[in-house]
């Protein structure tokens, strides 16, 4: 089946475009429609033809769009998907509000959909990182030996300025419930990479890595995370689908029933975990806002 790729160049408003009501599509960010291209050609098979978990090293993005692909063929949507480039996680939102496209690529927090004029814009799928399960690790430069032996929200305050997406306010909220408050933004997460590197940042909140030392090597910039401390996002995060789009509610109710089985399978926590969004190996790290985490479940 062909997966086509559209690409939308943006400047202040945004154009009309009209896709095909027998495609499904998918607004998704630059890096990662790159990644999943790479993977496709790894694997030599379309994305959404995956029936199982790659064995090879993939991501959160990565994962997501997987998931997503897996839950709309086990519901029953065997149309070609397309997708549609965007920025940020903000203008993805922005396209699928419109009906331009019917779903969101990667899994996102409530939060991210509560502004004005988004109230009955989208269904919202059943969780798939449910409340509590997402943790980051404080991810800095090797050399920042200081940052490196903090071992509590206040000395992360105090020795290092973290960075965040312009739009990650789950991330920043919780931040600032734990005391931590020298935090900058930036637009992109290319960007983010950059002004670490800079040193105009000292930290960035990621999920921590599968590899041996939990290092992830970005934009050829290596980091590694504070070792033994983490933090909950607080959040359940769920796939948004379009209701404005003529396809939205059968697309929804597919994507449910993909969901389902998935979960049931175990298929869910399985490629989460590969992805290292769930990571075995830090369960003895401890979280900063455990108890907050507590009092939500």
């Amino acid at each position: 089946m062909r997966i086509f790729i559209t690409v939308l160049l943006f400047c202040f408003t945004l154009p009309s475009i009209a896709f095909s009501s027998e495609t499904i599509t998918i607004a998704i960010e630059r890096n990662a429609l790159e990644r999943i291209q790479a993977l496709s050609e790894i694997l030599n098979v379309p994305i959404d033809k995956l029936e199982q978990i790659p064995d090879v090293k993939i991501n959160r993005t990565t994962a997501d769009v997987i998931i997503l692909l897996r839950s709309l063929r086990m519901g029953g949507i065997s149309s070609p998907i397309e997708y549609i480039e965007v920025p940020n996680a903000r203008r993805s939102t922005a396209e699928v509000a419109r009906g331009r496209a019917v779903l969101c690529s990667q899994q996102l927090n409530e939060d991210t959909i509560a502004v004005p004029g988004y109230k009955d814009a989208f269904l919202v799928s059943a969780p798939i990182t449910r409340y509590g399960e997402f943790q980051k690790g404080f991810y800095t430069l090797l050399e920042n030996t200081e940052l490196l032996t903090a071992r509590s929200a206040t000395e992360i305050n105090q020795r290092g300025k973290g960075i965040i997406g312009q739009h990650w306010n789950n991330d920043k909220q919780v931040l600032q419930n734990m005391g931590i408050t020298n935090v900058i933004d930036a637009p992109t997460f290319d960007c983010m990479v950059k002004m670490l590197n800079a040193g105009r940042a000292d930290w960035i909140p990621l999920e921590i890595a599968t590899t041996q030392d939990f290092s992830k090597v970005l934009n050829g910039i290596r980091l590694i995370p504070i070792p033994g401390i983490k933090f909950s996002l607080l959040e359940s995060r769920h796939f948004f689908v379009s209701r404005k789009h003529p396809r939205g509610k059968e697309i929804y109710g597919a994507l449910q029933k993909g969901i389902k089985e998935l979960r049931k399978r175990g298929f869910i926590h399985k490629i989460l975990t590969q992805a290292g969004v769930f990571n075995p190996r830090t369960d003895s790290w401890t979280i900063l806002n455990a108890e907050e985490m507590k009092k939500g479940k």
